[in-house]
């Protein structure tokens, strides 16, 4: 014999859901605004210096949002979508498995890994919250145009980035660059459809500070992808408002209208400390953005020339996540402009590219999960569109994010990096759940499911965590009793052990010169200080 719960108590268990939910909510927007701004003061490697602590800050928002939820019913994307996420994990993991550098290469697969578990995450709270989310997520791109806009005004702290201003927290003026471009689609959407005014004035101001600093940070990709955005943004409103349903009133467009005139404004006419060695600077930029003749983008296209050359010589899985440095000597000559040998760490960590580093580190199997994850999106975003009203708002916004996406991933690392990747699995999560209008309920999952996604964010965590603490133990890298210290935490960190590879007799530097060997045996700074101790 079954019996049925009293209504007070299907009330009261609905009403705790929904708190959780909201909550969860919550501590994945917090957690996007935090990775904005944790860094370290210093370390061995600059760039590390602010994703390490930022990948440690994602991880462990997307785990206490994870538990928090607990969902134990989901609301699943299409099955194509959910399809696509899990065999890119899967074949992430496989290449990170067999990787020349599997440390390396588990970093790359569990940021991966928990950008997917967000963005599943975020479509399951997207159908009470979806919107919440898309307002954290623009929130978070406006707290790094504010910290960007800090350092351009002359505001100084040792958690800027030291070059390449302004990049604020973020590191460099192109990440700062990218995240703008990928909010902005979020401001004018939510300017528009905004229930109230003044949640209307509060995104146009945020879109004024980000259109501001994306101007001032002169990054090309940004611009470029900013524009890919807005237009598909501005195209599929359009579509909406003509199938009915979505109003584009006057004063709303008047709204967007003022705040691009004050964006100028600012980025223009307030004096600002940067640098340029040119006088004229946005307009040189301007004017090169399709210049691969001369400069950066002739180092992009041969970059993308020995990277495919790469790719190709590992068809099936790539050389692994994170170990396209490892290996681009394989391809690259001396000549080559992405070589710095000078530095301990002669590349940088990603290509210049999303979809080059996809293309080599994870092979013809990670590309064909990426396609098929973007046909999925397009579709419900396409399908959202046609419905009008606040679902083709959403769909808007999906298809102005994703192509975004696509622009500013063609010429830079973008989902590669902590800060992007959660901003974007937040927004396209919650604005998919939105576009589906009416989601069927929430469907049985397999407990197991949550149990596995909660031990990978959990793996992640700790493993970011014992990278941080190296990183934070080992300071500026001066102390050898520091790096030592360090090398114990995290004896996988190169830049760390590298450092004591070069110090002291070949006595004392042979275990991490074996150790360095292990981590990047053709880099040149390995094969130095093999040489100092044949």
């Amino acid at each position: 014999m079954t019996t049925t719960p009293p209504d007070d108590l299907t009330l009261d268990t609905a009403a705790v859901v929904s708190w959780t939910t909201r909550w969860a909510a919550h501590l994945l927007g917090l957690g996007l605004v935090l990775a904005v701004l944790a860094a370290l003061p210093a370390a061995p490697s600059d760039l590390d210096r602010f994703q390490l602590p930022k990948e440690l800050v994602m991880h462990g928002a997307v785990w206490a949002a994870l538990l928090l939820a607990r969902p134990r019913e989901w609301a699943w994307p299409s099955r194509a979508i959910r399809a696509a996420l899990l065999f890119l994990v899967l074949i992430s993991a496989i290449s990170a498995t067999l990787a020349l550098n599997p440390w390396l290469g588990w970093r790359g697969a569990l940021l991966t890994a928990t950008a997917s578990i967000a963005f599943l995450l975020a479509h399951h709270l997207g159908r009470e919250h979806g919107w919440l989310l898309v307002g954290w997520a623009l929130a978070g791109a406006t707290v790094a145009a504010a910290v960007a806009a800090a350092q351009a005004w002359g505001f100084e702290s040792v958690f800027f980035a030291a070059r390449r201003a302004p990049g604020g927290t973020l590191g460099n003026r192109n990440f700062v660059g990218h995240v703008a471009a990928l909010g902005l689609p979020a401001a004018v959407v939510l300017t528009v459809v905004a229930a109230r005014w003044r949640a209307a004035v509060g995104a146009t101001v945020a879109g004024v500070l980000i259109l501001a600093l994306l101007i001032l940070t002169r990054s090309r990709a940004a611009w470029l992808g900013a524009g890919a955005g807005l237009g598909m943004t501005a195209f599929a409103l359009l579509l909406a408002w003509r199938h009915g349903g979505l109003p584009l009133p006057r004063a709303r467009l008047g709204l967007l209208g003022v705040g691009v005139v004050l964006s100028l404004v600012v980025a223009f006419g307030v004096p600002n400390t940067l640098d340029w060695r040119s006088d004229s600077p946005y307009r040189d930029t301007l004017a090169g953005v399709a210049n691969f003749q001369e400069g950066s983008g002739r180092g992009r296209l041969i970059q993308y020339r020995h990277t495919l050359d790469l790719a190709a010589e590992h068809p099936l899985l790539g050389v692994g996540p994170a170990n396209w440095p490892i290996r681009y000597g394989e391809v690259a000559p001396p000549s080559d402009p992405s070589w710095a040998f000078g530095d301990d760490v002669p590349l940088n960590p990603w290509p210049s590219s999303d979809w080059i580093a996809l293309a080599s580190e994870r092979g013809v199997a990670g590309v064909a999960a990426v396609l098929l994850l973007g046909i999925g999106l397009i579709w419900r975003g396409w399908r959202g569109i046609r419905s009008g009203g606040t679902r083709g708002a959403a769909g808007a916004l999906l298809l102005g994010t994703l192509a975004a996406v696509v622009v500013v991933g063609g010429f830079d690392a973008v989902l590669l990096l902590p800060v992007p990747a959660l901003l974007v699995a937040m927004m396209m999560g919650g604005a998919l759940a939105q576009s589906a209008g009416e989601i069927p309920p929430p469907t049985s999952a397999p407990r197991a499911w949550w149990l596995v996604a909660a031990v990978v964010v959990s793996v992640a965590t700790a493993r970011s965590a014992q990278q941080v603490a190296g990183y934070a133990i080992a300071g500026d890298g001066t102390s050898r009793s520091a790096l030592r210290w360090a090398a114990r935490v995290d004896p996988t960190s190169y830049p760390i052990r590298i450092r004591l590879a070069k110090q002291g007799s070949c006595r004392e530097a042979r275990p991490h010169i074996d150790a360095v060997r292990r981590l990047s045996p053709n880099w040149p700074a390995t094969v130095q200080v093999t040489r100092r101790c044949r």
